[in-house]
């Protein structure tokens, strides 16, 4: 998958539910196929990318998925 700035732009514009539920779909069809560290990959891949707004919701977003 190839991450770019105008998809992190896009998904910036979710607001949280919506991209919390977008990730939770994600982890489930990768803990389904096995391929999970690819979305860990994905995470490091655009953190560089992110203002430190958007790497605080991602934190808040994926917090809120551990807790589920």
């Amino acid at each position: 998958m190839e991450i770019n700035q105008k998809i992190i732009e896009r998904l910036s514009k979710l607001n949280d539910d919506e991209l919390t539920a977008l990730f939770t779909e994600q982890i489930r069809i990768k803990k389904k196929n096995g391929t999970l560290g690819d979305l860990e990959k994905l995470i490091q891949v655009i953190s560089p990318m992110l203002n430190e707004e958007q790497r605080q919701r991602l934190i808040k977003i994926i917090q809120s998925i551990k807790n589920q």
